[in-house]
């Protein structure tokens, strides 16, 4: 089995994603036409589960992803690709970083990003 899709940002059409059955698996092949300036992960939908491709990196003319999914992870159906900003605003705590500052989030760093707001570094957490 193999087909090609389209892969949308928002209301826009950025890219096709091929795929292709291969035994137990699903192979991925994406390509897009994006800017650049803020990373991209490719979602993929089937029926009413959702499972995370992964991050597009930088490819030929664009931007592009190649994966493998265990069929029984994301089931038989029609399948429906985005992509959505690898960190939306909004989606954490902002905690600016100051070098002659003690931290006290030392915690929080292993399920946070690293960000720029303007001119402040800082780091983003989940918000529980």
């Amino acid at each position: 089995m193999e087909k090609t899709y389209g892969v949308r940002l928002g209301e826009q059409e950025r890219g096709k994603v091929q795929v292709l059955r291969q035994g137990l698996y699903y192979r991925f092949i994406c390509r897009c036409r994006l800017s650049g300036e803020v990373m991209c992960r490719l979602m993929v939908s089937c029926g009413e589960h959702q499972e995370n491709l992964g991050v597009l990196i930088p490819m030929e003319d664009g931007f592009g992803l190649d994966t493998k999914l265990p069929v029984k992870r994301l089931g038989e159906g029609e399948m429906e690709f985005s992509l959505h900003p690898k960190h939306e605003a909004g989606e954490g705590k902002f905690i600016p970083i100051y070098p002659e500052e003690p931290f006290s989030y030392l915690e929080k760093l292993k399920d946070a990003y690293l960000v720029c707001k303007g001119s402040e570094v800082g780091i983003l957490v989940q918000e529980t």
